[in-house]
Protein backbone atom coordinates (compact mmCIF):
# COMPACT_ATOMS: atom_id res chain seq x y z
CA UNK A 1 0.00 0.00 0.00
CA UNK A 2 1.28 3.50 -0.78
CA UNK A 3 1.90 6.17 1.85
CA UNK A 4 -0.61 8.51 0.22
CA UNK A 5 -3.36 5.94 0.55
CA UNK A 6 -5.01 5.63 3.90
CA UNK A 7 -7.45 3.02 4.94
CA UNK A 8 -10.77 4.29 6.12
CA UNK A 9 -12.37 2.19 8.79
CA UNK A 10 -16.08 1.76 8.13
CA UNK A 11 -18.27 3.19 10.88
CA UNK A 12 -20.27 0.57 12.69
CA UNK A 13 -23.99 0.97 12.24
CA UNK A 14 -26.01 2.03 15.23
CA UNK A 15 -28.62 -0.67 14.94
CA UNK A 16 -29.82 -3.52 17.07
CA UNK A 17 -27.97 -3.95 20.35
CA UNK A 18 -25.33 -1.36 19.43
CA UNK A 19 -26.55 1.90 20.94
CA UNK A 20 -25.73 5.47 19.98
CA UNK A 21 -24.33 6.10 23.46
CA UNK A 22 -21.83 3.28 23.02
CA UNK A 23 -20.87 4.65 19.60
CA UNK A 24 -20.26 8.13 21.00
CA UNK A 25 -18.34 6.75 23.98
CA UNK A 26 -16.11 4.72 21.67
CA UNK A 27 -15.36 7.82 19.58
CA UNK A 28 -14.66 10.00 22.61
CA UNK A 29 -12.66 7.34 24.42
CA UNK A 30 -14.49 8.08 27.65
CA UNK A 31 -17.94 7.38 29.01
CA UNK A 32 -20.64 9.99 28.68
CA UNK A 33 -21.88 11.38 31.96
CA UNK A 34 -25.22 9.67 32.42
CA UNK A 35 -26.34 12.49 34.70
CA UNK A 36 -26.11 14.87 31.75
CA UNK A 37 -28.04 12.50 29.53
CA UNK A 38 -30.71 12.09 32.21
CA UNK A 39 -30.89 15.86 32.76
CA UNK A 40 -31.27 16.48 29.02
CA UNK A 41 -33.94 13.77 28.77
CA UNK A 42 -35.81 15.32 31.69
CA UNK A 43 -35.55 18.81 30.10
CA UNK A 44 -36.91 17.48 26.82
CA UNK A 45 -39.73 15.68 28.61
CA UNK A 46 -40.82 18.93 30.26
CA UNK A 47 -40.27 21.10 27.18
CA UNK A 48 -43.42 21.90 25.20
CA UNK A 49 -41.33 22.80 22.16
CA UNK A 50 -39.44 19.50 22.22
CA UNK A 51 -42.72 17.58 22.37
CA UNK A 52 -44.09 19.52 19.40
CA UNK A 53 -40.88 19.06 17.38
CA UNK A 54 -40.75 15.33 18.15
CA UNK A 55 -44.38 14.84 17.11
CA UNK A 56 -43.84 16.86 13.91
CA UNK A 57 -40.78 14.78 13.03
CA UNK A 58 -42.64 11.55 13.83
CA UNK A 59 -45.35 12.54 11.36
CA UNK A 60 -42.72 13.43 8.76
CA UNK A 61 -43.82 17.07 8.47
CA UNK A 62 -41.45 19.93 7.73
CA UNK A 63 -41.55 23.30 9.47
CA UNK A 64 -42.72 24.85 6.21
CA UNK A 65 -45.62 22.39 5.89
CA UNK A 66 -46.73 23.10 9.46
CA UNK A 67 -46.42 26.86 9.02
CA UNK A 68 -48.49 26.72 5.83
CA UNK A 69 -51.24 24.67 7.50
CA UNK A 70 -51.34 26.87 10.60
CA UNK A 71 -50.91 30.14 8.67
CA UNK A 72 -47.91 31.04 10.82
CA UNK A 73 -44.40 32.13 9.86
CA UNK A 74 -41.71 29.40 9.93
CA UNK A 75 -39.75 31.54 12.42
CA UNK A 76 -42.71 31.29 14.81
CA UNK A 77 -42.80 27.49 14.48
CA UNK A 78 -39.04 27.36 15.12
CA UNK A 79 -39.40 29.67 18.14
CA UNK A 80 -42.16 27.45 19.56
CA UNK A 81 -40.07 24.32 19.09
CA UNK A 82 -37.04 25.95 20.73
CA UNK A 83 -39.14 27.38 23.59
CA UNK A 84 -37.84 30.85 22.65
CA UNK A 85 -40.78 32.90 23.89
CA UNK A 86 -38.96 36.22 23.51
CA UNK A 87 -39.42 35.95 19.73
CA UNK A 88 -43.17 35.43 20.05
CA UNK A 89 -46.07 37.74 20.98
CA UNK A 90 -47.72 37.81 24.38
CA UNK A 91 -48.43 34.59 26.34
CA UNK A 92 -52.15 34.44 25.44
CA UNK A 93 -51.28 34.34 21.74
CA UNK A 94 -48.54 31.77 22.33
CA UNK A 95 -51.14 29.55 24.02
CA UNK A 96 -53.30 29.84 20.91
CA UNK A 97 -50.33 28.93 18.70
CA UNK A 98 -49.58 25.89 20.87
CA UNK A 99 -53.24 24.80 20.92
CA UNK A 100 -53.47 24.92 17.13
CA UNK A 101 -50.09 23.24 16.65
CA UNK A 102 -50.90 20.45 19.12
CA UNK A 103 -54.29 19.80 17.48
CA UNK A 104 -52.63 19.60 14.07
CA UNK A 105 -50.22 16.99 15.45
CA UNK A 106 -53.04 15.16 17.29
CA UNK A 107 -51.49 15.84 20.72
CA UNK A 108 -53.18 16.73 24.01
CA UNK A 109 -53.17 20.53 23.74
CA UNK A 110 -54.10 21.07 27.41
CA UNK A 111 -51.05 19.12 28.63
CA UNK A 112 -48.70 21.00 26.32
CA UNK A 113 -50.19 24.37 27.29
CA UNK A 114 -49.67 23.44 30.95
CA UNK A 115 -46.02 22.64 30.16
CA UNK A 116 -45.73 25.99 28.37
CA UNK A 117 -47.23 27.87 31.31
CA UNK A 118 -44.79 26.25 33.75
CA UNK A 119 -41.82 26.82 31.42
CA UNK A 120 -42.81 30.44 30.66
CA UNK A 121 -43.24 31.30 34.35
CA UNK A 122 -39.92 29.64 35.24
CA UNK A 123 -38.12 31.57 32.49
CA UNK A 124 -39.87 34.80 33.45
CA UNK A 125 -38.77 34.44 37.08
CA UNK A 126 -35.23 33.58 36.00
CA UNK A 127 -35.14 36.55 33.61
CA UNK A 128 -34.45 34.30 30.61
CA UNK A 129 -37.05 35.78 28.29
CA UNK A 130 -34.56 37.97 26.49
CA UNK A 131 -36.43 41.24 26.26
CA UNK A 132 -37.49 41.39 29.89
CA UNK A 133 -41.05 42.42 29.03
CA UNK A 134 -43.60 41.07 26.67
CA UNK A 135 -44.94 43.34 23.94
CA UNK A 136 -48.16 43.60 25.90
CA UNK A 137 -46.46 44.97 29.00
CA UNK A 138 -44.38 47.38 26.87
CA UNK A 139 -47.57 48.71 25.28
CA UNK A 140 -49.15 49.17 28.70
CA UNK A 141 -46.07 50.99 29.98
CA UNK A 142 -46.03 53.38 27.02
CA UNK A 143 -49.65 54.36 27.72
CA UNK A 144 -48.87 55.50 31.25
CA UNK A 145 -47.94 59.13 31.80
CA UNK A 146 -44.20 59.31 32.52
CA UNK A 147 -44.36 63.13 32.80
CA UNK A 148 -46.61 63.08 35.90
CA UNK A 149 -44.05 64.81 38.19
CA UNK A 150 -43.66 67.66 35.64
CA UNK A 151 -47.42 68.18 35.44
CA UNK A 152 -47.73 68.12 39.21
CA UNK A 153 -45.02 70.74 39.60
CA UNK A 154 -46.64 72.95 36.94
CA UNK A 155 -50.02 72.64 38.67
CA UNK A 156 -48.49 73.60 42.03
CA UNK A 157 -46.78 76.64 40.48
CA UNK A 158 -50.09 77.75 38.94
CA UNK A 159 -51.86 77.39 42.28
CA UNK A 160 -49.11 79.37 44.02
CA UNK A 161 -49.35 82.13 41.40
CA UNK A 162 -53.15 82.25 41.76
CA UNK A 163 -52.83 82.45 45.55
CA UNK A 164 -50.24 85.25 45.28
CA UNK A 165 -52.48 87.16 42.83
CA UNK A 166 -55.48 86.78 45.14
CA UNK A 167 -53.40 88.00 48.13
CA UNK A 168 -52.18 91.08 46.28
CA UNK A 169 -55.73 91.85 45.06
CA UNK A 170 -56.95 91.77 48.67
CA UNK A 171 -54.28 94.27 49.73
CA UNK A 172 -55.13 96.82 47.05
Amino acid sequence: MKDSETTVQPMPEATGAFHYQELIESRLGQPIATELIDAEAQRLASSPGAKLAAARNALGLSVEQVSAQLKMAPRQINALEKDDYALLPEPAIIRGFIRAYAKLLKLDSVAIIDLFTDDFNRKKLAGELGRGKSRHSIAQTSNTNSNAPSYTLALLLCLAAAAALAYFNLLH
